[in-house]
């Protein structure tokens, strides 16, 4: 036990690296600025005091000291211990560092027992913020009315800035004076993700979409996603990688790429499944007449375009109606029933029918016409058919052997036939039908019908060699 002991507090702070205090040569006190701290701060607070016995005396030597932290003036159990410490006291002045756990300081008030001596000092001294630690208070506010940054945080390793509350975790807002000056929030990474929202929440009739960053704007776009040469917006999903519902639209996309036909205003890519599906549950009216799945316009090139490397280009599932004309040519399925491979160009006579392999088409069978105007004529090969899933086939260049599928040039401009100017010199806007020369159509004078496959659109003078048709079954 120690006697009369009366303690005196000088200082209760935040341990760390002061400004070093230095001399001027005319003897004015200054303070040196320190412009790179290489020590860290530590989470330990300091603690000076001043003993004295009962007539004001200063103590000196070692005394055993104890400091325990409270949430109450009196009662209550304390928040931290100490434990017993040796604590050197010189002319009664002792300074010690206490390994206070940092998030004890969170705007709470707090009071400091002190014991010395097993001697239990009264009344417990209040913990008072630095004045400038009051900008650190909960509720507090810093400004800055210059165009520094008023709160700066950083962090080497972890988090720069952690927030929680039932609310807002942060919440950031600008009162910049003109339109687009400021950011209410802004993110910046040099190596990785400049913002990352994540939500665990469940969907709910009041957060219907649960969602990992949201954004709104009274007048203008909701979230805005901008790159130099990437993804404005890019959305990965186990479900849907971006949705969109809007009044107007529910997802526009528009390119503003500098040279023509260099961008596009949406698009979409898919490895494994469909790379654009439209659905559309709307009613007819007169303003949506068609109440389209999909809807194309161009001002000035092709509303819809499809195209397939070795697939189909377009695939309608039901019926077909165009308003306006057809350009090309018409194609059938059919299956090679004959002896020899056929090749494009070949003229071909049904033999039969078999089973469909697109809806419910009979597919017919062919091979190559051998006799003079065959009424059996059908159509000219154009490629090899192999059929697929779901419908779906896939086309190729080459022979096409006995049994294989292939489409057939039924209706329209097509680009060759194999014929034999041996039967008679051919002209353009000549008739043609079959000769005995297999695959082979020739000039006919007076057609008998049902023998033409249609009119050359081209000339041969002599010999065996292709023409260009218009494919018409007369």
């Amino acid at each position: 036990m120690v006697a009369g002991v009366v303690l005196v507090a000088l200082a209760l702070g935040v341990a760390g690296v002061m400004p070093a205090f230095s001399q001027t040569r005319h003897g004015e006190a200054e303070w040196a600025a320190v412009d790179n701290v290489q020590s860290a701060v530590t989470e330990s607070i300091s603690y000076q005091g001043r003993l004295t016995d009962n007539n004001g005396e200063p103590l000196s030597g070692n005394f055993t000291v104890r400091f325990l932290l409270y949430n109450t003036p009196s009662g209550g159990s304390p928040l931290f211990d100490s434990g017993d410490q040796t604590v050197a006291v010189a002319d009664g002045l002792f300074t010690v560092s206490l390994a206070v756990a940092q998030d004890r300081f969170d705007g709470q008030p707090l009071w400091l027992r002190i014991d010395v001596g097993g001697q239990t000092l009264s009344p417990r001294q209040e913990i008072r913020p630095a004045p400038y630690a009051m900008s650190l208070r909960p509720g507090a506010e810093i400004r800055q009315v210059a165009t520094g940054t008023a709160v700066r945080v950083e962090s080497t390793q972890g988090t720069g800035l952690q927030g929680t509350g039932r609310v807002y975790g942060v919440y950031g807002r600008t009162s910049g004076a003109p339109q687009g000056a400021g950011y209410g929030g802004y993110f910046e990474s040099a190596s990785g993700i400049g913002v990352h929202g994540r939500s665990t929440a469940m969907p709910s009739g009041t957060n219907l979409f649960a969602p990992g960053v949201s954004g709104y704007s009274q007048h203008g776009v909701g979230v805005l996603g901008q790159a130099a040469t990437g993804f404005g917006v890019y959305g990965t999903s186990a479900g849907n990688g971006i949705g969109g519902v809007g009044q107007a639209y529910g997802v526009f996309g528009a390119s503003a790429a500098p040279a023509q036909g260099s961008g596009y205003g949406g698009y979409f890519v898919s490895s494994t499944g469909i790379g654009v599906s439209g659905r559309s549950t709307a009613l007819t009216t007169g303003q949506n007449a068609y109440a389209p799945g999909v809807y194309g316009f161009s001002q000035n090139g092709a509303g819809i375009v499809g195209e397939s490397g070795i697939g189909v280009g377009v695939y309608v599932i039901g019926n077909l109606v165009a308003t306006g004309s057809k350009a090309g040519y018409v194609v059938d399925i059919a299956r090679n029933d004959g002896d020899k491979p056929l090749r494009q160009g070949d003229l071909v006579i049904v033999t039969g029918v078999t089973d469909p392999v697109v809806g419910n088409i009979p597919v017919p069978l062919v091979r190559q016409a051998d006799s003079e105007a065959s009424t059996a004529v059908i159509g000219v090969v154009d490629e090899l058919y192999r059929p697929g899933e779901n419908e779906v086939g896939r086309f190729a260049a080459g022979l096409i052997n006995p049994g294989d599928y292939l489409t057939i040039v039924t209706l329209g401009a097509y680009m060759v036939i194999n014929v034999d100017a041996g039967y008679g010199a051919i002209q353009p806007g000549d008739l043609l039908v079959s000769s005995p020369t297999p695959g082979h159509a020739r000039r006919a004078d007076n057609p008998a019908l049902g023998t033409v496959i249609g009119k050359a659109l081209s000339g041969l003078e002599s010999g065996a060699g292709t023409v260009a048709i218009m494919v018409t079954l007369q």
